[in-house]
């Protein structure tokens, strides 16, 4: 019975899979193997073999805080190593420096990885070489017993992702802010009474550089004339009743985007609610002072039957010239909040 699979050994694999597509591995009778070197020098010697050995893992010196329910981030090191054949009149150390060479060509061209789908994460691999003294490289080697030295290259992966089975759910952000002034200092843990002031953070202008290959939306609700980025309503109320979210959509006039909720609850945290909605950008400034006529469209909320949080943002994909990868570049939130009447 095989080992269940753990996150990073999908990396690992995501790698080797990565090295023998691009040398086109079967056509050229390449193996790209998994181990340590001395395992790959005993394997059948009927084929080249390219080993990948993973000798060091630590943290990633950011986002080290993670909770045990948190995904958790790490660096990888990996000793990449020839063991070529002879062919013809070629010598098997001159096929060693061909793959070598090809390793080291392929990640240069190609640093970022494509997409990898862990467990619902989206994870891009960068792929950075590593360079390693003479002093770590003899120590590696003097570890593979009397596996002569051969040609290597190291490098580093990251950030590769440590990813928890019983995951935190998150939770609802803030919905507003504000302050009230008490005559009593004994009143100063005290609820929000009908009379405080809330203040709302004001949308600032912006505009946004169509020119960019990467440009991403920007979005405001229209509400009574006026840019917001968030919103709260009781549950129940007419005003909720009466309430259909207008979007003004910031992009390259006519440009497409997808309006997708998220919603919050307290068994899944956030989630992608229903499909997207199709919309286009109205033009590629958002100034909160021409609100009243700006050119909206609408999304239906998500649920207005129950208390809860919901997130809309814009969403464009779009194709990286450099490489050919397909991106998906997201907007600004904005929040809508039902409580309890």
């Amino acid at each position: 019975m095989a080992l269940p699979q753990s996150t990073l050994s999908r990396v690992c694999r995501s790698i080797a899979d990565f090295l023998a597509t691009a040398m086109n591995a079967n056509a050229n009778n390449i193996r790209v193997l998994i181990g340590n070197p001395a395992s790959a020098a005993q394997a059948s010697a009927n084929d080249h073999r390219l080993n990948l050995f993973f000798y060091r893992i630590e943290p990633a010196g950011i986002f080290n805080a993670a909770a045990p329910d948190e995904i958790w981030r790490v660096r990888m090191y990996c000793l990449i190593t020839a063991f070529g054949r002879a062919e013809s009149q070629i010598s098997a150390g001159e096929n060693d420096m061909r793959l070598i060479g090809e390793v080291v060509r392929i990640f240069h061209e190609r640093p970022l990885m494509n997409a990898l789908n862990l467990e619902g994460e989206q994870v891009r691999m960068e792929v950075l070489h590593n360079p390693i003294g003479l002093d770590e490289l003899n120590h590696l080697w003097g570890t593979q017993g009397d596996v002569a030295l051969r040609p290597s290259v190291a490098y580093e992966i990251s950030l590769a992702p440590v990813i928890p089975h019983q995951r935190d759910t998150g939770s609802p952000l803030v919905g507003r802010t504000g302050a009230e002034v008490y005559g009593n200092m004994d009143a100063r843990h005290a609820p929000f009474s009908a009379d405080g002031q809330v203040w709302e953070p004001e949308v600032a202008a912006r505009r946004v550089n169509g020119a960019l290959e990467d440009w991403a939306p920007s979005i405001c609700l229209v509400y009574q004339g006026r840019c917001v980025e968030s919103l709260s309503f009781a549950l129940g109320s007419p005003a909720l009743a009466g309430f259909t979210p207008r979007i003004w959509i910031a992009g390259p006039a006519g440009s497409a985007v997808t309006l997708r909720w998220e919603t919050w609850d307290s068994t899944n945290g956030w989630a992608v609610s229903g499909a997207g909605v199709n919309a286009t950008a109205s033009g590629e400034m958002l100034d909160p002072a021409q609100a009243a006529t700006a050119s909206t469209q609408p999304a239906a909320l998500p649920f207005s039957n129950h208390t809860g949080q919901a997130v809309l943002y814009a969403e464009r994909s779009y194709v990286r010239g450099s490489d050919g990868a397909s991106l998906t570049v997201r907007s600004n939130p904005v929040l809508m909040n039902l409580y309890p009447s």
